[in-house]
């Protein structure tokens, strides 16, 4: 070839490439200026879904890296055994030496326990309500610090006092308040000087508090016997020291267990519980938003498919490639995808404030660390290659199409309508509009399918919130804190007298004519055999058929030489009994064997309990708590009876179940409130969205068919009341399957997450009124509403135009 000719081909190809770029420039133009509403609403969505993804990571990773600083600083026990009655420190030293291989620290933190009617603050306040037990303490020396705001070694002078957060945010209380201290002929008053974050006891899910007071405070209330002595045994273990040997080395070593054992995982899933729980709330929604962007995407395309479908035939026929072509439609989403990612991801670090406020308060304030940054980048980069690889799998469909049906047809064929035609003149229940639209939805069903799916989504992100919401702040939610329901509870502390309460208290309710029925339990201590050991566990006695629980398995309680136990008790990682199963129980040095006949759910004191039948006896050395339910006759007061009870008996801790159930949930239920108006702002946004995107999809698809319809007679108006009864049908439709599924679907995918914790099924608490009536009608007046503005203004566009086109 010569070199005139090389030239000649050179430019030649520099022309079509020019040419292309050209054609390419220009096509994106006409198709923003065409489409600039729904260009704008798919950007916005995909920065949506990238914004909510990457808060979701945000939170995550905040969560991560704030519980290892913390963990870090506070240095807690791997082992806490909890400990009331006699105690010799010498036995405890001499087990440490013998243990050395395993620990490397130990400590033990002594308790000054009060009752909350001892603790007076503002207006002749006490804290008598709380579920919580009360320990004022000092700062420990080795490890199990307990931290300021700042996660700084709290160091409280005298007359000062650090009070837990989790008093705090109940009560209100204010750095540089005051809250005096009342027992027998100890008072005192007390400056908050700061606020007390608690590693081991921050959780609303544990049953006591620490306050962190000075040690010559200390010493005076110890002096004037103010409060029950309470011990934490701690120890810190080398960071291959083997743990459950060290606690079965302890209780063959017969060393002071009279309370619970509590490992180091255990604080850390209580801390994590709350935030993660809403974290995995978010994921779920991030997951949801992500399906539906990419179903809103390949929405986007077919329309601007079909609308550029004689443009495409073009290009096929002067020789443009495939490859080429889908470049311009694939590279303007590639380009959307990008920005939308970035503004997504730098708008994620402002709207994660709103999910971690209880992070900030109970684990750490500073939530600067860098690994939020990298993780956070999964969500935009996710995104990404999610509308890529979609986009171009829709994109596939123009190599089905030659350049002369592109030029010959105003649409692409996507499979054929259904079979039937449902005529006209069968129609005896509907006016023949809302009937036209009813029958092209069938027709169409392929077409409107992903509507259908949209909506089912959206109910589903709004209802499964709420849901959780209501289950959580229900009185029902007591069964899976192992109690029965009932109307009150009352705990008896430890005191001196609390034997004698504990009778008194029950012939006093047994002669109350306002109560209708009442059972009392006690809970102890006891040696109970694994597979390698004796292992000491929490069993609670008493008549477990007054107040019924709900099983997993089996079946309550009847008689002798019967045991149930939680969940987590009877999983693998516990006893690993079944119904049916024999547990061998040490009670006054006798062994007895009790059969398990049935497993309930409890996700309180790490989820592993037990209840047994009275006759098994109580454990006189190691009787930790004592419990009495009841109910009250009809027409009796609750509050005035709880009045009555909390005046009577000092040391008693009065509360109703669905009062106590707040306490302990607290945190929990709060974040999830937020959740709930988060998710149903996000499920309305899409649902207009996607909408909107649809019809402008659908009628452009239409348009000639509008045109013949309105030639032949027929008003904007009719033609707008067909396509609002078919697109209001799916949404009904859409509705109706999507609470199902919250309600169904939802609570398969809550009992897997809080199986970890303790309660396997999870029964979703209903509310009627919200669940079928508000929420669904929201979304039906204001997905209507944009049903009502799209229709109006595509039916009322130039009839001659359309005829001309």
């Amino acid at each position: 070839m010569s070199k005139i000719d090389r030239d000649k081909d050179q430019i030649e190809k520099n022309i079509y490439v020019e040419g292309g770029k050209i054609l390419f420039l220009k096509m994106v133009k006409n198709d923003f200026v065409r489409q600039k509403i729904v260009t704008i609403s798919v950007f916005v969505f995909i920065t949506m879904a990238v914004l909510l993804g990457a808060s979701a990571i945000n939170n995550i990773a905040n969560l991560i890296q704030s519980m290892s600083d913390l963990q870090e600083r506070a240095v807690p026990a791997d082992i806490t055994q909890m400990h009331s009655g006699e105690f010799d420190q010498a036995e405890i030293d001499k087990f440490t030496e013998e243990q050395r291989e395993n620990i490397a620290m130990q400590e033990t933190m002594v308790l000054l326990t009060l009752d909350g009617s001892n603790i007076h603050f503002g207006n002749n306040q006490t804290m008598a309500g709380t579920v919580q037990d009360i320990s004022f303490v000092v700062q420990n020396k080795k490890f199990d610090f307990i931290m300021d705001l700042d996660n700084k070694k709290l160091d409280v002078t005298e007359g000062e006092v650090a009070v837990p957060i989790y008093f705090m945010q109940q009560y209100d209380l204010k750095i540089g308040d005051t809250i005096t201290v009342k027992s027998g002929e100890y008072e005192n008053e007390f400056v908050i000087s700061d606020y007390a974050r608690d590693y081991e006891m921050n959780s609303s899910l544990t049953s006591s508090k620490r306050f962190v007071i000075n040690q010559a405070d200390y010493n005076e209330m110890l002096l004037k016997q103010a409060g029950e002595l309470e011990y934490l045994i701690e120890f810190k273990l080398h960071e291959n020291g083997d743990s459950q040997g060290l606690q079965t080395a302890y209780i063959e070593g017969g060393l002071p267990a009279n309370g619970p054992t509590v490992g180091g995982k255990i604080f850390l899933m209580f801390n994590a519980m709350s935030d993660a729980a809403v974290a995995m709330v978010i994921i779920l929604i991030s997951f949801l938003l992500i399906i539906i962007a990419s179903l809103c995407i390949r929405l986007t395309f077919l329309a601007t498919i079909d609308e550029d479908l004689r443009e495409i035939g073009v290009m096929k026929a002067v020789g443009i490639s495939k490859k080429d072509i889908k470049k311009v439609y694939l590279n303007k989403y590639r380009v959307m995808s990008v920005v939308a990612g970035i503004i997504g991801y730098l708008l994620s670090f402002a709207v994660v404030n709103l999910f971690n406020g209880n992070m900030r308060l109970y684990i750490s304030s500073d939530l600067s660390g860098n690994l939020k940054y990298v993780l956070s980048l999964i969500a935009p980069l996710l995104v990404y290659f999610m509308i890529v690889m979609y986009s171009k799998k829709v994109l596939k469909r123009i190599d089905k199409i030659s350049a002369v049906e592109a030029l010959r047809k105003d649409s692409m064929e996507r499979g054929k309508n259904q079979k039937y035609s449902f005529p006209l003149l069968k129609n005896k229940f509907f006016s023949t509009n809302i009937y036209m639209g009813l029958r092209d939805v069938w027709k169409r069903f392929k077409l409107y399918r992903l509507l259908f799916f949209i909506f089912i989504v959206c109910t589903f992100i709004v209802i499964l919130p709420i849901n959780i919401y209501n289950t959580m702040n229900s009185p029902e939610f007591s069964t899976y804190m192992g109690i029965g329901k009932s109307d009150m509870r009352i705990d008896l502390r430890r005191t001196d007298s609390i034997t004698e309460d504990f009778k008194k208290l029950q012939e006093e309710l047994k002669n109350d004519s306002d109560i209708e029925k009442y059972a009392a339990y006690i809970t102890s201590s006891y040696q109970v055999k694994n597979a390698e050991s004796w292992d000491y566990m929490n069993i609670e006695t008493g008549d477990f058929s007054v107040f019924p629980l709900n099983y997993l398995e089996g079946r309550a309680l009847e008689g002798e030489g019967e045991i149930s136990l939680s969940f987590a008790n009877a999983s693998k990682d516990g006893l690993n009994k079944n119904v049916g199963d024999k547990v061998s129980v040490k009670v006054g040095g006798e062994e007895k064997n009790l059969k398990v006949t049935g497993i309930y759910q409890d996700i309180t004191n790490g989820g592993k309990t037990a209840k047994a039948h009275t006759s098994l006896g109580v454990n006189d050395e190691a009787v930790l708590w004592y419990i009495v339910y009841m109910d009250v006759a009809q027409g009796v007061d609750i509050r005035e009876k709880m009045e009555y009870y909390q005046n009577a008996y000092d040391s008693a801790q009065v509360n109703d179940i669905k009062e106590y159930t707040r306490q302990t949930l607290g945190n929990i239920i709060d974040q999830m409130s937020t959740v709930v108006i988060g998710a149903f702002a996000i499920a309305v946004i899409i649902a207009v969205l996607i909408t909107a995107l649809f019809l402008r999809m659908l009628l452009s698809k239409d348009m000639s068919q509008i045109a013949i319809m309105r030639s032949m007679g027929l008003t904007s108006k009719n033609i707008k009341h067909q396509y609002m009864a078919g697109t209001m049908m799916v949404l009904i439709l859409g509705i109706i399957v999507g609470v199902l599924a919250s309600n169904y679907l939802g609570e398969l995918l809550v009992s897997m997450t809080m199986s970890t914790m303790g309660a396997a099924k999870i029964e979703f608490v209903h509310v009627v009124w919200q669940t079928w009536l508000l929420c669904p009608l929201v979304l039906i007046v204001v997905v209507g509403f944009t049903i009502f503005v799209s229709c109006k203004v595509a039916v009322k566009d130039d009839l001659s135009v359309i005829l001309r086109s």
